[in-house]
C-alpha cells in the first residue's frame, strides 16, 4: 500500500535546468493517504552558480554557501519521495526541474504525468492559477510564500481541502495505486539539511571574527598602508561578503597586524570618511546614513558614530581618498540578475568610455554582481585573478562619487 503523498515545492535560478539553471531549495511535506500531515523538510541547496532572481526567492549567496550541493542530497530526496504521489502546485514545472537535477545524480523521480498537480485541479474548482489565489479561495493559510517549506505546506493543505471536497475515494485510491516502493537509497546521514530560518540566525560581524583571530602578541605595523588599500576596495560598495571579509583576515594575519592595528586602521577610514562629508560644512541625511552604515560594518561605538554626525571633528582627520576609480577602456564585467537590465547597465559604462565585457579576463578592472557573495563563474574567477568585486551600490559611486 502506498504510503500517501509527498507534496514538493522548489525554489530554482530561473527556469530552464538544460541551461543550467539550478536548484537552490527544496520544501517537501509528507501527508498520509488519507490526507493528513505527517513531517515537512526543508533545506536550501548550494547551486554553485549565480542565485538568478533573489528579489523573489530572496536567498542571498551567503546563506546558499552553508547548504549543501544537490547530489548530495538527492538519495534523501528520493528516499522521502519513494512509494508516495508527488505532489505539487504547476508539477510539470516541479516535476521536470526535479527530474533533470536528479538524474545529474543518478537518481530518478516520477514521470511528470505521475504527478498530482493542485493547480489543475484549482482550475476545474476554483478557477484559479496562482498558489496565493487557490489559498484564499479554499480557505487556506499561505505563510512565507516563495519559500520552498512554504509554498509546499500551503500546497499539502490545499491538497487535504480538495481531498474533503472530492468524495469520490475511488480517484484518491487510483492515484495511491500507482506508486511502488524503490528504495532503500543510500542515504548519508552526516549531510544536513539547511532550513532558510536557520541562515537567519545572526552571526558575528566580520570584524569580531577578524579581530578575534589574531594575535596580540605580534609586532604590530600600526596604521598599515596595505590593509588599508584593501579595506578601501572592500567598502566600495558598502557590503563585506565572506571572501572579502577572508581577504581581510588573511591579509591582517599575514601583515602581522593585531586587533588594535585593525581597529585603528578601521577608524582611520572611518574618520576620513567623516572628515570628507564635513568639507563643505554640513552633512546631508544621505551622508548620514552612509556615516552610520560604515561605523556599524567597521565596529565603530554608536556613540562615535553619532558625535561624528552631529558636530564636525575639531581636527581634520585623514581624508583617505579612495585608490580605486574607473578609466576609460577599463574593462567591466556583469553577472546575476540586476535591479537594472544589464543591457542598460552596459549602455551606461560604454557610453563612459568603459569596455563591457562577458567573461572575466586577467585585465579586468571591476566585476558588478547582484550578489557579493555570487558563486557564478565569472566570480569565482575574479577572485582567482584578485579582482574587484561590488554590487549596484558600489557601481553607483563608482559612476557618481
Amino acid at each position: 500500500m502506498s504510503k500517501g503523498f509527498a507534496v514538493v515545492d522548489l525554489e530554482t535560478t530561473g527556469l530552464f535546468p538544460t541551461k543550467h539553471d539550478r536548484i537552490v531549495e527544496v520544501g517537501i511535506v509528507l501527508m498520509s493517504p488519507g490526507g493528513e500531515i505527517e513531517s515537512r523538510h526543508e533545506t536550501l541547496v548550494n547551486p554553485m552558480r549565480d542565485m538568478g532572481p533573489q528579489h523573489i526567492h530572496g536567498i542571498t549567496a551567503a546563506a546558499a554557501a552553508r547548504a549543501p550541493i544537490f547530489e548530495r542530497i538527492a538519495p534523501r530526496i528520493a528516499e522521502l519521495l519513494d512509494d508516495r504521489v508527488p505532489v505539487a502546485h504547476n508539477a510539470s514545472f516541479d516535476s521536470r526541474f526535479l527530474g533533470y537535477q536528479m538524474a545529474e545524480a543518478g537518481l530518478s523521480v516520477a514521470e511528470p504525468d505521475r504527478w498530482f498537480c493542485t493547480m489543475r485541479m484549482s482550475e476545474h474548482w476554483s478557477g484559479y492559477r496562482r498558489l496565493a489565489e487557490c489559498c484564499l479561495a479554499a480557505g487556506v493559510e499561505l505563510l512565507d510564500a516563495h519559500s520552498a517549506g512554504g509554498d509546499a505546506y500551503a500546497t499539502a493543505e490545499l491538497l487535504h481541502a480538495y481531498m474533503r471536497a472530492v468524495s469520490d475515494r475511488q480517484y484518491w485510491a487510483a492515484w495511491l495505486a500507482s506508486t511502488s516502493p524503490h528504495g532503500p537509497y543510500s542515504v548519508d546521514a552526516s549531510v544536513p539539511w539547511v532550513p532558510r530560518s536557520n541562515t537567519f540566525e545572526p552571526e558575528p560581524s566580520f570584524v569580531s571574527q577578524l579581530v578575534g583571530s589574531l594575535t596580540t602578541s605580534s609586532i604590530g605595523s600600526h596604521l598599515n598602508v596595505d590593509y588599508l588599500a584593501l579595506l578601501d576596495r572592500v567598502m566600495l560598495d558598502r557590503v563585506v561578503s565572506i571572501s572579502e571579509g577572508s581577504a581581510l583576515l588573511d591579509l591582517a594575519a599575514t601583515l602581522g597586524l593585531t586587533p588594535d592595528d585593525v581597529r585603528l586602521a578601521h577608524r582611520a577610514y572611518f574618520d576620513g570618511l567623516v572628515t570628507a562629508a564635513w568639507a563643505d560644512h554640513i552633512v546631508t541625511a544621505d551622508e548620514a546614513i552612509d556615516i552610520r552604515e560604515v561605523g556599524e560594518i567597521l565596529g565603530i561605538d554608536t556613540d562615535s558614530v553619532a558625535g561624528a554626525i552631529s558636530r564636525a571633528p575639531a581636527t581634520d582627520a585623514l581624508v583617505l581618498s579612495s585608490g580605486f576609480h574607473l578609466s576609460p577602456g577599463d574593462i567591466v564585467v556583469l553577472t546575476g540578475e540586476m535591479s537594472k537590465p544589464r543591457d542598460a547597465w552596459a549602455q551606461v559604462l560604454t557610453g563612459m568610455g568603459l569596455v563591457v565585457k562577458d567573461n572575466v579576463v586577467k585585465k579586468t578592472k571591476l566585476l558588478v554582481a547582484a550578489d557579493p557573495d555570487s558563486m557564478s563563474g565569472k566570480a569565482k574567477q575574479a577572485r582567482d585573478y584578485g579582482v574587484t568585486i561590488v554590487n549596484e551600490t558600489g557601481l553607483e559611486k563608482l559612476i557618481h562619487g
